[in-house]
């Protein structure tokens, strides 16, 4: 009944491993359904001719796999954390609780329209197919083998990419909290950056929103997964 059961303890710990760390699959999922998804893909592998080799050192790339195709869900939410942190540069903002609970939600979001897009296209059950059939390579041409080298220069190379995209709503939202301050600079007395600040910045969230955001977490998407959404 054992061997019914689990076929092979490797093919089962890889899958449990997998979808622990996936980050799709590790926010959405709890242990149980963790657990259960891995079974049956155990017993699955293990009733067909599979292309995978159950040993330790699969077990130990399936994990770096795993790691591999969070990369873009994990930083998928920066843009967002970004203008988070952006609307709290000053202490009226902090105090303001707009911001202390909506840019925490506006975070949130960030990273959730990652999820929403590899819904969409398919390409969040890709990895999971890969590591049914077997085919846990990562990169194209001659780059096949993974590693947590060529994982490190993924990571940064990403970061680079957000950080360019997210520089402009640094730019514009320091230069109106700059903008307040010089106002207040030449007026003495005036303290608009008590009671225009945060209204302001609440005015500018809104536009990026509708003009930027939604845009360009399309567009890191696109360039993280090398998929269209289209």
């Amino acid at each position: 009944m054992e061997n019914f059961l689990f076929p092979s303890w490797l093919s089962y710990a890889a899958f449990f491993l997998f979808l622990k760390i996936y980050n799709p699959t590790r926010l959405f999922l709890d242990n149980i359904t963790i657990t259960a998804i891995s079974v049956f893909f155990a017993v699955y592998v293990g009733s067909q001719d599979w292309g995978g080799v159950s040993d330790y050192f699969w077990v130990v790339r399936a994990v770096v796999f795993a790691l591999f195709v969070s990369v873009p869900f994990w930083l998928g939410s920066m843009v967002g954390s970004i203008i988070q942190q952006l609307l709290l540069l000053n202490e009226q903002s902090v105090q303001d609780k707009r911001f202390t609970e909506e840019s925490e939600a506006l975070a949130r979001m960030s990273g959730l329209l990652f999820v929403m897009y590899a819904l969409d296209n398919g390409a969040l059950f890709t990895p999971i197919i890969n590591l049914l059939n077997g085919d846990i390579r990562i990169g194209t041409g001659e780059y096949n083998d993974i590693d947590f080298q060529r994982l490190y220069f993924l990571i940064v190379g990403y970061l680079k990419m957000t950080a360019i995209v997210a520089s402009k709503y640094m730019i514009v939202i320091i230069s109106i909290s700059i903008c307040v301050v010089m106002v207040d600079l030449f007026f003495k007395k005036s303290s608009l950056s008590i009671f225009v600040t945060a209204d302001l910045k609440t005015i500018l969230v809104i536009i990026l929103l509708n003009t930027w955001f939604f845009n360009d977490q399309l567009y890191l998407f696109q360039k993280m997964t090398g998929v269209s959404n289209e």
